[in-house]
């Protein structure tokens, strides 16, 4: 967890430094914040690969997900959970 300053001296360069160390310690936060989603996978990675977009076991959650060496699967819910599969490709 990060800290703030909390002895500030009460002249203006201490409270100065102090505003902008708090300042830029927040937009790095913000920043973390905004990528969140994209450094965080939600779900499992899981020991299954399915064989159809039904095969969804009662302990399978949304956004669990597997891989072999064609397709990266991932659990959705579309009116229901199930299965959906995304081509890997080389670039």
């Amino acid at each position: 967890m990060k800290t703030y300053p909390r002895d500030i001296k009460d002249d203006a360069v201490s409270c100065g430094n102090a505003l902008r160390y708090i300042s830029r310690v927040r937009e790095e936060d913000m920043r973390d914040w905004n990528n969140l989603s994209n450094t965080f996978m939600r779900g499992r990675k899981v020991g299954k690969v399915p064989t159809s977009s039904a095969d969804v076991a009662t302990d399978d959650r949304l956004g669990d997900f597997n891989y072999d060496a064609s397709y990266m699967y991932l659990c959705v819910d579309n009116s229901g959970a199930t299965w959906r599969r995304i081509t890997l490709g080389s670039w």
